[in-house]
């Protein structure tokens, strides 16, 4: 009995040429749905950091009494014995290093992580530790966080602080290539601090050590 060869006929390769523009137009729109997400995350990021940046800008004018690491904290400006970065991931979800030295200013710089149940709240116990209440600026009535908020993904909204003369800044990194360093929108290699690759902003954008916290 003669064997039958089995081959791809005509018609049958129709068919696969004709599935493979389809194939490549899901896997386009998966990822222009997910280029998507991460612009509207990154466009929550700039409308919180220009939240905390009012707010922050609001206290450090109208506070009778300038307390930048707040009621229960002490020592925590860069200028001071325990120079530290507030994270906004609170230390349940991903637990930073405790402390790291940086070589270029011989310091050691701590950081601070807050708990999950008090990371968002605006009376000292925030991962930004200022105790809001006292001024009480209206637009802000929990602490924003990023919209991803973890270690590994190196998305998540930093403080420091300095005490003589009294200075801040945030940042925060961006998804999007968009708005990357090189991007089309580039905001953060253009805005003046000494991280090219988070977007900074404050009285003095140059407190948080650069290279610790780029991924």
């Amino acid at each position: 009995m003669l064997e039958t060869k089995k081959g791809i006929t005509y018609i049958e390769l129709l068919i696969v040429l004709g599935l493979i523009p389809i194939i490549i137009g899901i896997i386009s729109g998966i990822i222009r749905v997910q280029d998507y997400f991460k612009t509207s995350r990154d466009l929550q990021r700039f409308q919180d950091l220009n939240l905390l940046n009012s707010a922050l800008n609001f206290y450090f004018q109208n506070a009778i009494s300038i307390d930048p690491d707040g009621p229960n904290l002490e020592n925590r400006g860069v200028d001071e014995s325990l120079p530290t970065i507030f994270v906004s991931v609170p230390i349940e979800k991903d637990k930073f290093f405790e402390s790291c030295f940086y070589y270029p200013n011989n310091r050691t710089y701590y950081i601070y992580q807050t708990n999950k149940n008090d990371y968002q709240k605006i009376n000292g116990s925030g991962w930004i530790p200022i105790n809001f209440l006292e001024v009480n600026y209206p637009a802000l009535s929990s602490l924003p966080v990023d919209p991803i908020n973890n270690l590994q993904s190196g998305l998540y909204y930093l403080y420091a602080f300095q005490r003589y003369p009294p200075q801040y800044e945030i940042s925060a990194a961006f998804e999007s290539a968009e708005f990357q360093k090189g991007g089309n929108g580039d905001r953060v290699s253009n805005d003046g601090g000494n991280d090219e690759n988070r977007l900074e902003l404050g009285t003095n954008i140059n407190l948080i050590p650069g290279f610790l916290f780029s991924f």
